[in-house]
């Protein structure tokens, strides 16, 4: 019986159907060491782009008597340690990450949460052949597992990347395609699916393709000797997971300057969220090129609201927002000891209440000199 990912888990679940029983008769592969390879860098004009991501390893009994499944355990392992870090310059703040190992109906792997490296990679090394290990094939469910990563991302915002490693020998290639399909359908947000095909099953490269271009138009396809690199590796990751930034607003000769204290005009967030959308990144990076300039100045941000609500929730997320204010800053290379955050809910409005153009200008975040 296959086991759900429930969005609450946080652990590793390991459920092996089929391989205790068949262990003694089939001896496991050899593990494969993967390649030693750091977060990607994101440079100035970069910032990521993918707010979801999810490793997705073929541990099927294919993969096992083609004694491929050791390249994509090495390659999953060392995509994970390849990802961006949390407080690198980012498009949201939102960054979630989760892993699928898979074989039959058997699945291990952590379910796709708020980014921790540490969780994730142990996820992927969790992973282990499944299914029919007899030497004689086995299930390669890829439509079902497309399947549970939209389940996975249900409720959750922003562009999803899914990285594929698998061999591409699947039940019905109708069928994975059409998921592939309906993954990409089911969100309004992006779903770049990434195929990295292992092993040289006939068949399997086309049905990748085809998978990748039913899911999205922001995918690829490669062979897995187009990774087999730290520096090809490394090269793939952030192409899956790093764009282009817009381009700050021109600095301004006279004009609120953060250096002196400033409202982050024009800084908004997801509604009851502390989200940045808009132009908020653009702004904020401005605001950081600023701050470049007086590297003993500091800083608080504060995080206000309006009236409307429960004071102690605004205070809340007063607070929230404030924090994820800072923490672009600092990653958009702000000294994390020169800022702190500070919620003032709707405490000090600096506009009427009783209009929307009031509400509106007390939901601000401010910087002050400390």
């Amino acid at each position: 019986m296959r086991q759900s990912f429930g969005a609450a888990s946080a652990a590793v679940t390991m459920v092996a159907t089929g391989w205790l029983a068949a262990a003694c008769a089939m001896p496991p592969l050899a593990e494969k060491a993967p390649m030693n390879v750091g977060p990607v860098a994101i440079e100035r004009g970069e910032w990521r782009t993918m707010d979801n991501v999810v490793i997705v390893t073929d541990g099927s009994g294919t993969t096992y008597a083609d004694e491929s499944f050791p390249t994509g355990k090495a390659l999953s392992q060392a995509t994970a340690s390849a990802l961006p870090e949390k407080g690198a310059r980012a498009k949201s703040t939102t960054y979630n990450a989760g892993n699928i190992g898979f074989g039959g109906d058997a699945r291990v792997g952590r379910a796709l949460a708020p980014f921790d490296r540490a969780a994730l990679r142990a996820g992927v090394d969790a992973t282990h052949v499944m299914g029919r290990v007899d030497g004689g094939g086995g299930d390669t469910p890829l439509h079902a597992v497309l399947g549970e990563v939209g389940e996975q991302l249900a409720g959750k915002s922003g562009p999803a990347a899914v990285i594929l490693y698998t061999d591409g020998d699947v039940h019905c290639a109708k069928q994975t395609v059409d998921a592939a399909r309906a993954l990409a359908a089911s969100r309004s947000d992006a779903v770049c699916i990434h195929a990295v095909r292992i092993g040289a099953r006939d068949g399997g490269e086309q049905v990748l393709r085809d998978v990748v271009a039913a899911g999205s138009s922001c995918g690829s396809y490669r062979a897995a000797a187009d990774v087999a690199s730290p520096n090809a590796l490394a090269s793939f990751v952030h192409g899956v997971m790093v764009g282009a930034a817009p381009a700050a607003p021109a600095p301004r000769a006279a004009g609120p300057n953060a250096c002196e204290g400033m409202v982050l005009e024009g800084v908004e967030f997801a509604t009851n969220r502390a989200d940045l959308v808009g132009r908020s990144p653009a702004i904020l990076d401005a605001a950081a090129q600023q701050l470049a300039a007086c590297p003993d100045v500091r800083l608080v941000v504060e995080g206000h609201t309006d009236s409307q609500g429960a004071a102690e929730y605004n205070q809340g997320l007063s607070e929230r927002r404030a924090a994820s204010v800072r923490s672009f800053l600092v990653g958009a290379g702000v000294e994390a000891s020169r800022l702190t955050s500070v919620g003032v809910g709707e405490e000090r409005p600096i506009a009427t209440n009783d209009t929307a153009e009031g509400r509106q200008r007390n939901r601000r975040v401010e910087l002050r000199v400390r």
